[in-house]
């Protein structure tokens, strides 16, 4: 009796689950038309600030930056752009940085849209940016070379170059503590440099073809990759230990290529989007899936976790569709489990078991009665919802 009375509580949580996502979303659309408007071109890039708060589009008409609670344009870049390829936000929300086709790269106030410094210095085009944490370092990846830019100095020309790509280099981050720089190649190489010296630390190559979404931990222990095209399983993630270039944890589970990558500002979960139209959030350290989000029409281009006014989880996902669509989705702690992860901290193990069991005055969650408290215990639950 005692079985069947858990086994039921489990069955009517699950479905509760399913529907957790649906009641906690808002999103509102890029404007197509009207003085906030870009007008109806491609957009040829797009990126959240750090924390969530704003949100930069670029076309070829120009670069428009948004509130992304609420979708109201903050500012519009004005001066001819040409094949903006790369944005991104300095720490601060302050500055938005755009590399071009030409090889220059702009610096922007992103209250005003008013051009602030203008950098040249590559040979080809640059396709990848990142501000340090501290907002003082910009980086650019173009073919074969990285460049460190000063931000502090008087003048623009002052800058480090890092050369260790074959081919053109296609993503930057910077770990949160600025002392590292991940980047990744067309041909899925991936380098760890250490700012300081501009050496390179680690040469991370399980990754066969492009690799287009990268990013720390908050913690700046561990680093996530994701594979762009794919023949075989290159829609994996992996997660890399930064100190010593190892692999710790494949995540499969995407069918297509992978945009998009961003950790919960408490390092709890992990993000992942792209072309297959779902995100799905993971558990990083167990590579434990937690949920899927497949309400969307299109593939998923950039995705943060918003953080609340004194930096911790809020709790709240934004994402940037290929149609232009903004999502912000609420997850609670409900919405965010996975079956069986009853208890909500992202690991299925004993202790959901434990909490099924409290939940009904039983003191023991050892449902077998073999004496030991353990994963038999969860299959024997499971097998009696399957029946």
């Amino acid at each position: 009796m005692r079985q069947f009375l858990i086994s039921t509580f489990l069955f009517v949580y699950i479905l509760t689950l399913s529907t957790g996502f649906a009641e906690d979303l808002t999103q509102w659309h890029v404007p197509e038309h009207g003085a906030s408007s870009l007008g109806t071109t491609e957009t040829n890039a797009i990126v959240f600030s750090t924390d969530g708060a704003r949100l930069a589009v670029a076309t070829a008409n120009g670069i428009a930056v948004y509130d992304t609670y609420t979708g109201k344009a903050l500012a519009l870049f004005s001066a001819p752009l040409d094949n903006v390829l790369a944005l991104a936000f300095s720490p601060d929300n302050q500055i938005v940085a755009s590399a071009n086709a030409d090889a220059t790269i702009d610096l922007w106030d992103a209250h005003t849209g008013e051009q602030i410094k203008n950098f040249i210095g590559h040979t080809f085009p640059i396709v990848a940016l990142a501000f340090s944490a501290d907002g003082n370092t910009l980086a650019s990846g173009s073919f074969k070379e990285i460049r460190l830019w000063d931000l502090t100095a008087e003048q623009s020309t002052r800058v480090s170059v890092l050369q260790g790509h074959r081919d053109m280099v296609t993503t930057l981050a910077f770990s949160p503590d600025g002392k590292t720089l991940a980047s990744t190649s067309f041909y899925g190489t991936i380098l760890l440099w250490d700012v300081e010296t501009g050496q390179r630390r680690h040469n991370l190559s399980a990754h066969t073809e492009s690799i287009v979404a990268l990013t720390f931990s908050p913690d700046n222990q561990t680093l996530a990759s994701g594979g762009y095209w794919s023949l075989d399983a290159e829609s994996t993630i992996r997660i890399w230990d930064t100190s010593t270039g190892q692999l710790l944890t494949p995540l499969k589970g995407h069918t297509d290529p992978i945009f998009a990558l961003a950790f919960s500002p408490d390092g709890g979960t992990l993000g992942s989007t792209g072309w297959d139209n779902t995100i799905r959030l993971w558990h990083p350290h167990t590579g434990q899936l937690q949920a899927i989000l497949e309400d969307n029409r299109t593939p998923v281009l950039a995705l943060v976790f918003l953080s609340n006014t004194d930096g911790t989880y809020g709790k709240t996902l934004a994402s940037a569709n290929l149609d232009g669509v903004i999502q912000l989705k609420s997850l609670t702690a409900s919405g965010m489990q996975v079956p069986w992860d009853v208890n909500a901290d992202g690991v299925v193990n004993i202790l959901d078991l434990t909490f099924i069991a409290s939940q009904f005055g039983e003191s023991s969650p050892d449902l077998n009665g073999d004496g030991i408290v353990n994963i038999l215990d969860l299959i024997l639950v499971a097998n009696h919802i399957a029946e």
